[in-house]
């Protein structure tokens, strides 16, 4: 998995991104000048996140798939501001928000037992919580979502 940022991020956002990059235990890429398609092949077909701003924080968050479709669309403010954490040797993802099987299904394709692991990414209500053995690291709020099917353009 990628994640990346707008063309000109806010510290905020570079900031946000180092951290989930931390939690998922992937990559983090400053775009820059680059391109979708750029991007795009930078992934090497594995899932892409692009987390958007607006007024100067982070605003949006995009889920590509491994095939370069967009499939979901996040607007978020957020909530509580990450804590350091230790490098993610994997993650689980839980709740009881209709988002929780898409984002399950784009970040962790593979179905294994992911019990004994450490960090959960918890979707309840309006919030997404990011956690390490159940102490919350940093809380997203979902102001809105659209969730896209095909080729649609993720905007």
């Amino acid at each position: 998995m990628l994640i990346t940022s707008s063309r000109k991020p806010s510290a905020s956002t570079r900031t946000l991104c180092k951290h989930l990059a931390t939690f998922f235990g992937c990559e983090y890429t400053n775009r820059g000048k680059m391109g979708m398609g750029e991007v795009l092949a930078l992934s090497h077909n594995m899932p892409l996140i692009i987390v958007g701003e607006y007024h100067g924080n982070p605003g949006s968050i995009l889920f590509y798939d491994s095939d370069g479709y967009c499939i979901l669309s996040l607007h978020i403010s957020v909530l509580s501001a990450p804590a350091s954490h230790s490098r993610s040797s994997g993650f689980d993802i839980g709740g009881d928000n209709e988002l929780v099987s898409i984002i399950s299904d784009i970040l962790l394709p593979e179905k294994t037992d992911r019990t004994s692991l450490h960090l959960l990414l918890e979707l309840t209500g309006d919030k997404m919580d990011f956690k390490e053995r159940g102490k919350v690291l940093f809380s997203l709020r979902i102001k809105s979502h659209k969730i896209y099917t095909g080729d649609e353009d993720c905007t």
